[in-house]
């Protein structure tokens, strides 16, 4: 649009762009608005200067931030999916690749992929290859709702006909044949290729070599940063050894060397070296186990809940579950079982702990310092727990603050978890630089040293709202914001607010109802916050624009959400986020004044 064409504005901006100008006209400047008009310019050319301001990205609310990709790589949050083959609900939802486009053109930089043996008589026996922790709540969760689903719309195998003995084929086998691959190489197709579900579930499936080819050709749409792609292993030796194929096929270009490194020695690298890598997360295979000699750790067969395992065990030594072909490709990201800290793995550079939220919590409570400290040298991830079946989420916000960089949310739907989420990695390419604190060389040793808190004064003058929500709706609209802040029992204690579960901000602001319409007249309302503790760097603020209902639940319109750190003073415009995740044309005019006096 003309943004200096009174016409492309809404009428209640333009009576405070005239509101404006008349007040600037009184000043010598108006820096302390973020603007610099000379209060000597005419009437005018003040006007046309403010429009132009509200229609660059000058007048943006949320500013920009450079990124530094010196550091290694555990010194980053990582903006991360769970499940991030399904659409919809946990146990009957709809495996799509579609589903990974979506996330990576939203900056998502770790996704999951659940791989089954491409045959069903082999997927309900296959070994798990899982590398994340137990939890003890959640065992056998999926396969019991599984089953009351599958009895209730009659897929059980109890309840099924019975089958022809001729073997059905399955939806991911082809032909076998011979075929050219990228690099001119040639390669076997198997006659039955590896899939991707949810496994015990009514979920419909997908195939591992078109995952594999989706996330190839949309990798690096976003962002240019490494791309981790975090794989859960049901599938037998001989379908591993596809997988580990495929793989190669598929993202030949972007892998890492294997001969570059070392394995036990290597130290985590920058962020800058790994521009337009894809980073394999697998189960660590300990080079004894694939000799097989002496006392492993092994895992029994998997709990069906995304991520996790049954408690491992001293065994004597037997074959692995991952082959080394599989388990070598996990080059910085190597997933291991978690005990304690101290355990061996716990200081090798290029492991990982994956940890259910329910797990972690605990982890959390029994020694907060130990687990920040982890957190500081070494990569974890976090999952929400098995029981969301409806794709909930957890609380991302407190999990950060503990120091995890990845927090792996279901992105299905639109909730205050991906809310925030967006907050954190807004325009960062999906890798946010920790707060100095929570670095690597820092000496804090827990969360209460590890960021500078104080007393925050802010205040959000609403003005006015421009093409909220669809245009072939009638509105009466009002603005809720809520800010999210660090709780003290997380310092205190190790406890979290509500389990860690999805809630709303603890400080909470609501205006009256703007003028009717799209485009309302807030009349210069006020928000206002004044909390002490507060850590600004992992504050979030949350905006949701409602239509009031005078007969059933208010519906959310519109939204937007900030990191605190990042939301800037003055006058400024809000841009807003349908309920799908995409940004609109919509916007809040508004005028904010924020100080932080540290304690």
């Amino acid at each position: 649009m003309n943004i200096t064409n009174p016409q492309a504005w809404s009428p209640a901006i333009l009576d405070y762009v005239k509101e404006f100008t008349a007040e600037f006209a009184q000043l010598d400047n108006i820096q302390g608005d973020n603007l610099d008009f000379p209060g000597s310019a005419s009437n005018d050319q003040t006007s046309r200067r403010l429009l132009k301001y509200l229609g660059s990205d000058e007048s943006n609310a949320m500013t920009s931030v450079a990124l530094d990709a010196t550091h290694p790589i555990s010194d980053y949050f990582i903006s991360s999916s769970h499940n991030t083959y399904l659409w919809g609900n946990q146990l009957y939802g709809k495996a799509s690749t579609k589903a990974y486009q979506k996330v990576l053109e939203r900056g998502c930089r770790c996704v999951e992929i659940d791989v089954w043996d491409g045959d069903d008589s082999d997927s309900e026996t296959s070994d798990s290859s899982a590398d994340s922790d137990s939890d003890a709540e959640n065992e056998g969760g999926i396969k019991k709702l599984s089953r009351k689903f599958k009895d209730k719309i009659g897929l059980s195998k109890a309840k099924a006909e019975p089958q022809s003995k001729e073997k059905p084929v399955a939806a991911s086998t082809s032909p076998e044949h011979e075929s050219v691959g990228q690099a001119g190489l040639r390669r076997t197709v198997s006659k039955t290729e590896p899939r991707v579900l949810h496994g015990h579930t009514a979920t419909k499936e997908i195939s591992f070599r078109a995952v594999c080819a989706t996330i190839r050709d949309y990798a690096f749409t976003a962002s240019d940063l490494p791309l981790i792609v975090s794989l859960e292993v049901h599938a037998c030796p001989a379908q591993q050894k596809i997988i580990v194929d495929i793989m190669k096929e598929s993202w030949a270009a972007y892998l890492v060397d294997l001969n570059a490194v070392t394995g036990h020695e290597t130290s985590l690298p920058s962020l800058e070296s790994l521009r337009k890598k894809i980073l394999i997360k697998v189960k660590y295979t300990a080079p004894e186990a694939a000799k097989g000699t002496g006392p492993v750790v092994v895992s029994s067969n998997a709990d069906p809940e995304s991520g996790s395992e049954d408690e491992s065990q001293e065994t004597p030594a037997k074959k692995s579950h991952i082959i080394s072909a599989l388990a070598s490709m996990g080059v910085y990201t190597r997933g291991c079982h978690f005990k304690d800290f101290d355990q061996p793995e716990a200081k090798l550079p290029n492991h990982i702990f994956s940890l259910s939220e329910s797990k972690i919590i605990d982890v959390h409570k029994r020694d907060h310092s130990a687990l920040f400290r982890h957190n500081k040298r070494f990569l974890m991830r976090v999952y929400p727990k098995g029981m969301r079946v409806s794709s909930s989420n957890l609380d991302p916000a407190p999990f950060w603050r503990m120091g995890a960089q990845i927090v792996a949310l279901n992105w299905q739907y639109i909730n205050a978890a991906t809310m925030l989420n967006q907050a954190m990695f807004h325009a960062t390419g999906g890798w946010v630089l920790k707060p100095e604190g929570y670095r690597s060389f820092h000496k804090a040793q827990s969360q209460i040293a590890a960021l500078d808190r104080g007393k925050l004064d802010l205040s959000i003058e609403l003005l006015a709202g421009q093409e909220i929500g669809p245009a072939d709706r009638k509105f009466h609209l009002y603005v809720r914001s809520e800010l999210h802040i660090e709780d003290m029992e997380e310092l205190t204690n190790g406890s979290l607010p509500e389990g860690g579960t999805t809630k709303e901000g603890q400080i909470k602001a609501a205006s009256e109802l703007g003028t009717p319409g799209r485009s309302p007249d807030f009349k210069r309302q006020m928000l206002q916050f004044r909390v002490d503790g507060v850590a600004e760097e992992l504050t979030f603020l949350r905006f949701k624009v409602m239509d009031d209902d005078t007969f059933s639940r208010d519906n959310l319109v519109a939204w937007a959400c900030f990191r605190l750190s990042r939301l800037q003073t003055g006058i400024r415009k809000i841009h807003l986020y349908d309920c799908e995740g995409q940004q609109t044309n919509g916007m809040l005019l508004v005028r904010i004044s924020k100080r932080l006096d540290i304690e």
